[in-house]
Parts: structure tokens; C-alpha cells; sequence
């Protein structure tokens, strides 16, 4: 009878437990990993759910990731190349090159030429070519003739560009500004005092939009250098042409020579004329009449 007891009870709290393990998932499903239940995340009988809201940035001034909202963070290379290209004829390979670049979507910006003593022509030709047909460009003009030598190179102006725009955005905050507080100006002091900062803001707009704008044309359009020129005879001289000019050049140089001789010694030969006239003609005429 006592064992029976025992094994009652045994199962009594097996059972106890079994039901208390039940509860206690049930509450946590209702309840969810916070703590709190639907009902009370809803608005019901329950606590309210805690909400995090954000917080607003001070008076005055904005999130710094505002500030550089609209810029654009995009690398701003530009691009720079020189080229020295040996041609067979420096007018239809200049002509080349300016077919080249207008298929490319590019310009001619300046262009210079010459002929030299042995009737060869050389020139350089400067050529805005997009960007993105930098290197494709580059290997058709290296196509005109035998390269000689060849320099690329890439400045990187990002951080210029970063910051100009981010002046530019702050001066036009600032004129904003300043055509409000214009409107609530009640006297001519005030107006005359905001039309000349509002005057000076403006000038800064316009010198950083502008500069802006010169960075923006160069990163656009690559600049690619180059001289043409053709080659120059080879000739062979015995050297009886440099000696006969040599010699001329000495002969030149010996009746300068001359002549520089005589302006200086023609007054001393004056001199010493006079003297010998004095003293042979005029001195025994003067112990005669004594």
C-alpha cells in the first residue's frame, strides 16, 4: 500500500511539472521576446511598448550627411597625355588627327606648325577628346607614325570637387537666408547692410560655380598633346663648304682688326707728324732770325 502511494505521487508531479512547462511556452508566445504582449504593443489592457524615436539634430544645424547630400562622390580624374610621332608627311597625318578626334566627339583646342631650313614641316596639334575615349584615341594616333616618346598621366581632383561644391551649397543656404531676413528689413540701414553681404555672397557663388565648371570641362575632356614632325636628311660633306666659310670668317675678322688698328693709332700718328714738322722745319728758321 505505501509503495502504491509513492508512485502516485511520482506521478502526480510529473504531471504538475509536464503542465507548468505548457504555461510557460504558451506566456512566452503571447508575451514575445520583449516581454510584453500583442495586446499590450496594441494599446490594450496592458503596458504600452516602449518606442524609440530619433533624435532631432540641434537648433540650427543640420545632420553632417545633409551637407553632402547632393554631391557627387564619383572620382573627378583628369586626364593628360604627350605624344612625339616621326610622320612621313606632316599634313595628311595632321589631317588624321583631326579625324580622329571629331569621331571620338572631341575638338581641335589650339594647333601650330612650321617649316624649318631643309623645307621640313613640324607643329604641334592640342586635342579635347572625351574621357571615356582617352586610351581609345591615344591608340589610333599612335597609328599615324613612329612614336618617339609618349607621357600619360591622371590628377586626381575629387577632394577639390568636394569641396567647392560643398562651399557652393553653403553660400547659396546663406543667400537664402539673407533674401528672408532682406524681406523683414524695416528701415534703409537695414536693407542697404543685407543688399552688400547679399552682394558679396553672390560673388562667391559665382566664382565657385565657375570653378567648379573648369573642373568639370577638364575631367570631361581628356587633353592629348601632340608633335608632328618629319624627318630631316641625313647628308654626308666633306667639309670644304664649313672650311671655305671658316676661312671667309677669318679674313672678316683680320680687316676688322685692321681697321680698329688704324682708328686708334691715326691720332698718334697725327701727333708725331706735327712734332717732326716743328722740329725740322720750324725750329732752324727761329735760330736763324736770332
Amino acid at each position: 500500500m505505501e509503495k502504491y502511494s509513492k508512485i502516485a505521487v511520482v506521478v502526480v508531479l510529473c504531471v504538475l511539472a509536464a503542465s507548468a512547462g505548457f504555461f510557460a511556452s504558451t506566456l512566452s508566445d503571447l508575451t514575445g521576446p520583449t516581454g510584453y504582449s500583442d495586446m499590450d504593443a496594441e494599446g490594450g489592457k496592458g503596458f504600452p511598448a516602449p518606442a524609440v524615436a530619433p533624435i532631432p539634430p540641434p537648433a540650427g544645424r543640420e545632420a553632417p550627411e545633409s551637407q553632402y547630400a547632393t554631391t557627387n562622390t564619383e572620382r573627378k580624374i583628369i586626364q593628360k597625355a604627350s605624344l612625339s610621332i616621326e610622320v612621313e608627311d606632316f599634313q595628311a597625318s595632321s589631317d588624321a588627327l583631326i579625324r580622329i578626334v571629331e569621331r571620338s566627339g572631341g575638338f581641335v583646342s589650339d594647333s601650330y606648325s612650321y617649316v624649318t631650313d631643309t623645307g621640313h614641316k613640324r607643329g604641334e596639334i592640342t586635342l579635347r577628346v572625351p574621357s571615356d575615349r582617352f586610351l581609345s584615341v591615344i591608340a589610333e594616333i599612335e597609328q599615324s607614325g613612329t612614336v618617339k616618346s609618349k607621357h600619360v598621366s591622371g590628377e586626381d581632383v575629387t577632394e577639390e570637387y568636394i569641396d567647392l561644391t560643398a562651399r557652393l551649397n553653403n553660400s547659396k543656404r546663406q543667400e537664402k537666408r539673407l533674401l528672408e531676413i532682406l524681406d523683414m528689413a524695416e528701415n534703409v540701414k537695414e536693407v542697404l547692410e543685407v543688399e552688400h553681404e547679399l552682394e558679396r555672397v553672390r560673388n562667391d557663388i559665382e566664382r565657385l560655380t565657375g570653378s567648379i565648371n573648369y573642373l568639370e570641362n577638364r575631367v570631361e575632356f581628356a587633353t592629348i598633346s601632340v608633335s608632328l614632325y618629319e624627318p630631316e636628311p641625313i647628308t654626308h660633306s666633306w667639309g670644304i663648304r664649313d672650311a671655305f666659310r671658316d676661312a671667309f670668317e677669318a679674313f672678316v675678322s683680320v680687316i676688322r682688326g685692321l681697321i680698329i688698328f688704324v682708328g686708334y693709332a691715326l691720332p698718334l700718328l697725327i701727333l708725331v707728324g706735327l712734332g717732326w714738322l716743328v722740329k725740322s722745319k720750324l725750329m732752324p728758321r727761329l735760330r736763324r732770325d736770332r
